[in-house]
């Protein structure tokens, strides 16, 4: 497209938006190779301080071991022991020195060189004839205190005792094997308090195999593995070019031991004694690594120490930092057409803006103030189009405002509503149960006494006749019974009685935790409490209710009777007392069988009973005391998890 065909607003984006975009383009070509550089460096020097890191780290562990050999040789105990002869104790000691401090070996030898206690064994012990010669005994024994990194042979390690040469086995995955074992080991002369000579003593800790040591070095160096096994770093210890202790593993989760570093590193490293900072690939993973080798106290080369940085974190920062400058060039980008557009809109385009303005207002939109440019007349369009729209907006405030207030009025005179219908309702609950009850209690009152008066007839002629009728004597048996059957009617005629008659109540203040104990203690007498364990949650402070104390304990020891019968004598009884703002709450609770669901609503209705031998009023006249006391019960329970019984009565004064 040629550039006479643009549109002068096309022109106007294009000739503002060319020098932003190139000189984007050339800030984040430099940014990036920048950033590069400095990731680059700033991890390889990271890397060169890790290893100094795991230096000191050996380092320190060899002085650790080289001051425990030293202070060991010279205790008085050790002293003692040697020159009274008593390997026997020597070796205990040298076993417990040895377990406690982690070593891998601790030996003694004579003033000659030759082994007397192998320390390598388990448990410790002398050994039966003085061995020949040793290498570390004699060092010790000619130059003193000494300490550094060996690499003993395996006829060496066999000799010490113990399982120290298989320890030191590692069998390459090219199928060779490396059967010599590197030893941070310390020596020291042991000496009288007279000078003497009496032999030597050295220990060390085996390199081979030593994972806690690298896994260590690593943890200090990088932080420990993460839940899924990954590590930042890498750490590893090298006899020859074969890794004996690695925390780098396959990916099959198995640590790397036994494989080889590569030839490029150790011609460097092993051959040339040169340190190595370089990025290397370490198994099937890229590392940026720092290589250095190990060296024995002849300074000949044994080994190598490694540490490593994965690549993968630094690719994903400069991967991130790329993306991050190109997003930024094509934020730049998009802001800077914005910004062009922007302009050539303001410069060309007035009109449209405020024809699609109007269009939105005319949808509804109100919040709409556009910028006055100028004196000129467009500049005057737009103030009367803000003036009209600051009219619409005030005038659809209004409305709305109005709208709210009427919605207000109209949700609270409805909530009132729903209010006096509920307490409406309560009430014709409260009435009708009244009405029943009071039926009911009428009714009741005059069936007792019907009942009543032959009763008292049958009884007294049944207790003439148990007069007449010896013990043991024919019929005697049944008449006991009907005696017992006639007490149970009179029973029951009482308790009609009792439901009919008003609940007069003879207020008086009543301490609900000592009437409630009182009441326990005589339920005994009346239900088994051997199984049942009470829980007291009564406080002290508790503060006493207005209330008739007979009528209380009826209804309490009704409530406790039918918990203990709920749970056949076995089982957990609570009774928790709570002040609730001018009311104390009683909780009476069981784990006995619960009560259905669709028995909850019945419980407290005259004869109901679930009982073989109940009369179904213990609960009802419970209610009417209750109620009659300006309280409240009511009950939760769940099927197989027991009973809950709430008994709320106002306080005193």
């Amino acid at each position: 497209m040629r550039l006479s065909a643009l549109s002068i607003r096309g022109k106007l984006t294009l000739a503002n938006l060319a020098p932003l975009l190139a000189v984007l383009l050339l800030v984040s070509f430099a940014a990036s190779w920048l950033l590069e550089a400095w990731v680059v460096g700033e991890a390889q020097k990271q890397v060169r301080l890790d290893l100094s890191a795991a230096r000191e780290i050996l380092r320190h562990e060899e002085e650790r071991v080289g001051d425990l050999v030293r202070l060991t040789a010279g205790s008085a105990g050790l002293v003692e022991a040697f020159r009274r002869g008593d390997l026997e104790r020597l070796a205990e000691e040298l076993a417990a020195i040895r377990t406690r401090q982690g070593l891998d070996l601790l030996t003694l030898s004579d003033a000659r060189g030759r082994l007397l206690i192998r320390g390598a064994a388990e448990p410790s012990a002398a050994v039966a004839h003085p061995a020949p010669l040793s290498p570390p005994a004699a060092r010790a024994l000619r130059d003193g205190a000494y300490s550094g990194v060996v690499l003993l042979d395996n006829e060496a390690l066999t000799r010490e005792g113990g399982r120290l040469a298989e320890r030191a086995r590692v069998v390459g995955v090219d199928g060779g094997e490396e059967r010599r074992g590197m030893l941070l080991l310390g020596g020291a002369p042991v000496r009288a308090a007279s000078g003497e000579l009496l032999g030597g003593l050295y220990g060390g800790v085996l390199l081979n195999g030593n994972l806690p040591l690298v896994d260590r070095i690593r943890d200090i160096v990088y932080g420990a593995e993460s839940a899924e096994g990954e590590a930042p770093g890498s750490a590893t210890l090298f006899v020859g070019d074969l890794r004996v202790a690695t925390t780098v593993r396959l990916p099959g989760g198995e640590r790397a031991v036994g494989t080889r570093v590569s030839a490029e590193v150790a011609r460097a490293v092993l051959r040339e004694g040169q340190s190595w900072l370089a990025r290397a690939q370490v198994l099937d993973r890229w590392y940026l690594t720092a290589y250095e080798p190990i060296f024995d106290p002849q300074r000949q080369i044994i080994g190598a120490l490694y540490v490593g940085l994965l690549e993968a974190p630094f690719d994903r920062l400069k991967n991130l930092a790329h993306a991050s400058l190109f997003g930024l060039l094509l934020v730049g980008g998009g802001l800077g057409y914005l910004f062009s557009r922007q302009i050539a809109d303001h410069l060309s385009r007035p009109v449209l803006r405020l024809a699609e303005s109007a269009e939105r207002v005319a949808a509804g939109e109100r919040d709409i103030r556009l910028p006055v440019a100028g004196e000129d007349e467009i500049g005057h369009l737009t103030a009367a189009f803000n003036r009209m729209t600051a009219a619409l907006r005030q005038r659809d405030e209004d409305l709305g405002n109005l709208t709210r207030d009427l919605e207000d009025q109209v949700a609270h005179r409805t909530a009132e509503l729903e209010e006096k219908s509920l307490a409406l309702i309560k009430a014709q609950e409260e009435l009708l149960r009244s009405e029943k009850l009071a039926a009911i209690g009428s009714l009741a009152a005059g069936v007792a006494h019907e009942i009543n008066n032959p009763a008292a007839i049958m009884r007294g002629n049944v207790e003439i006749l148990l007069m007449e009728i010896p013990p043991g004597a024919e019929g005697r048996e049944e008449a006991e019974e009907i005696l017992k059957q006639t007490e149970r009617v009179s029973l029951i005629t009482a308790n009609l009685l009792a439901f009919a008659r008003e609940q007069a109540i003879h207020p008086a203040p009543v301490d609900i935790p000592s009437l409630i104990e009182e009441i326990l203690a005589q339920v005994s007498h009346q239900a088994p409490l051997a199984g049942v364990r009470i829980e007291r949650r009564l406080p002290t402070d508790l503060p006493p209710v207005m209330g008739d104390g007979e009528r209380l304990r009826q209804v309490f020891t009704n409530i406790v009777l039918n918990a203990v019968q709920a749970m056949d004598g076995r089982g957990e009884l609570s009774l928790e007392g709570r002040n609730e703002g001018g009311f104390v709450t009683v909780t009476v609770r069981d784990s006995g069988c619960g009560i259905a669901p669709e028995l909850r609503e019945k419980i407290f209705n005259p004869f109901f009973t679930t009982k073989k031998r109940g009369t179904g009023l213990g609960l009802s006249i419970s209610y009417g005391i209750v109620k009659a006391h300006g309280g409240d019960i009511s009950v939760e329970s769940a099927e197989g998890r027991g009973s809950g019984f709430h008994i709320r009565l106002p306080l005193a004064g």
